[in-house]
């Protein structure tokens, strides 16, 4: 058994993925398994993966998928051929520092970690982050689930003992073109009992796609983010830790409401800027497919959260007042 599998989904690769994957067979930890699952590539994708077979045959797993089933469908096979202690994920236009693995794994052990996060860096805003601070660490509590699933983060700056994701199993949504892991992360928090921490930059987040938000189609971006709410309830709401973390999960749902209804007032918002004196004007004029997915927004929110603005101190203090008003708004057009 490895000590980490680092799954790595690829779909038309070619400019990165050599990058990738070279950052990952140098890595110091040497019990160390890389998946790498083709999904369906047009490209030389596939050449590149057996390339790198070739070259680190002891390290390296490829898994040639013949279906298009999105970065989730593909992480997915990497969970099922899977054999490391922890598991961690990298996106194969990323690339991580040559001692990541042993870090996360040596921390992991020391602490009898569930969960172990790292810093990483982002190209588009030249910044440096860690998510997972020393005030959160240790033995989970509520106070502590709320504080890391408010605070967002990624799946990749990490590595999960590998019985979160098989005991029992929980895999990720496939055929999503953005938002399909967000429920996980929230998941994986309210599972875990120990969370670590190495405060080091050990993450490369390339974000060469641009503002995905802006550029994919309405009905798929929407669709997404309706997805993405039934999941975090779904996936979330039964677990006995999820009482005690409901102020920010509801949060997180309020997030992807507030980014489903902008996205359809997107045109409006932009005519008449920011302020709440405009309001009423953003919901005129608006076509059959946005007032329809507004409705469909509303009837999610009020199915699996009902939160409320007011009494939620996380929603108070993390979003705009703007966007507080434009949710109001929204469910008082729909509540009659």
């Amino acid at each position: 058994m490895a000590k980490v599998s680092v799954i790595v989904p690829a779909y038309n690769s070619h400019d990165t993925l050599a990058t990738c994957l070279g950052s990952l067979v140098h890595q110091t930890l040497q019990d160390i398994e890389i998946i790498v699952i083709n999904d369906a590539s047009t490209d030389d994708t596939w050449e590149i993966m057996k390339r790198c077979k070739g070259q680190f045959s002891d390290k390296v797993k490829i898994i040639d998928g013949k279906v298009n089933r999105g970065s989730g469908g593909a992480r997915n096979q990497g969970f099922d051929a899977a054999t490391g202690e922890y598991i961690g994920l990298v996106d194969s236009d990323d690339y991580v520092a040559p001692n990541m693995y042993e870090l996360l794994y040596n921390q992991a052990k020391e602490g009898d970690y569930d969960i172990v996060d790292s810093g990483y860096y982002k190209e588009s805003t030249d910044k440096a982050i860690l998510s997972t601070g020393d005030n959160v660490t240790g033995t989970l509590d509520d106070e502590k689930r709320n504080i890391l699933i408010a605070g967002g983060g990624y799946l990749v700056t990490k590595i999960f003992r590998r019985e979160l994701f098989n005991c029992p199993p929980i895999r990720m949504r496939e055929n999503v073109r953005c938002l399909e892991d967000t429920e996980i992360l929230i998941y994986m928090i309210l599972r875990a009992k120990k969370i670590g921490n190495v405060k080091e930059i050990l993450y490369k987040y390339c974000d060469i796609k641009g503002s995905a938000t802006k550029q994919i189609d309405l009905k798929v971006y929407l669709d997404s983010v309706i997805g993405a709410m039934k999941a975090i309830y779904e996936r979330c709401a039964h677990l006995s830790e999820y009482e005690g973390a409901k102020e920010s999960i509801d949060y997180m749902a309020a997030v992807l409401y507030s980014y489903g209804i902008n996205r359809c007032l997107f045109e409006n918002i932009r005519k008449y800027g920011a302020k709440k004196e405009y309001i009423d004007k953003y919901f005129l004029g608006l076509n059959d497919t946005q007032k329809e997915y507004l409705k469909s927004l509303y009837g999610i929110k009020e199915q699996c959260f009902s939160f409320l603005y007011d009494k939620n101190y996380i929603i108070q203090q993390k979003l705009a007042a703007i966007d507080i008003a434009i949710m109001k708004k929204c469910d008082q057009i729909h509540k009659g």
